[in-house]
């Protein structure tokens, strides 16, 4: 089953609800209860899951180094009072043949924006517009 990893900056109470029911999450705290998770172990912990998909709006996420063959990393680019957005824009992307399915998620890291998603893969970069 594919997951999709919270990452611990998302706020719960904004997102789980519009997300329950539809897809399998888990928050990224919840995977090493009680440490504290520093960026430079998120690949780490990522690798330990199959084929999982990380969702952030931490900006520094959005970075070619998070590439990685066997995890996918979204990064909203939404501020902290925008992220009710971010289940719609997650629907949206899901739609494009370059993100619906796990396999064609792996290896890429991903920006969304309101009207477009832009995403590195193997060193190139490519934008796509939002349906």
């Amino acid at each position: 089953m594919s997951r999709f990893v919270l990452d611990d900056q998302l706020d719960l109470e904004e997102i789980v609800p519009r997300l329950v029911g539809w897809i399998s999450f888990v928050r990224l705290q919840d995977l090493r209860p009680g440490e504290h998770i520093l960026d430079v172990r998120v690949t780490e912990i990522l690798l330990t899951l199959k084929q999982p998909t990380f969702l952030t709006i931490d900006h520094g996420f959005w970075h070619l180094k998070w590439c990685h063959r066997k995890h996918c990393v979204i990064q909203f680019d939404l501020a902290d009072n925008e992220q009710s957005e971010l289940p719609g824009q997650l629907r949206r992307l899901l739609q494009l043949p370059e993100f619906q399915t796990r396999k064609a998620r792996m290896g890429k890291v991903a920006r969304v924006q309101s009207n477009r998603v832009t995403s590195w893969e193997a060193r190139e970069k490519k934008t796509l517009d939002l349906p």
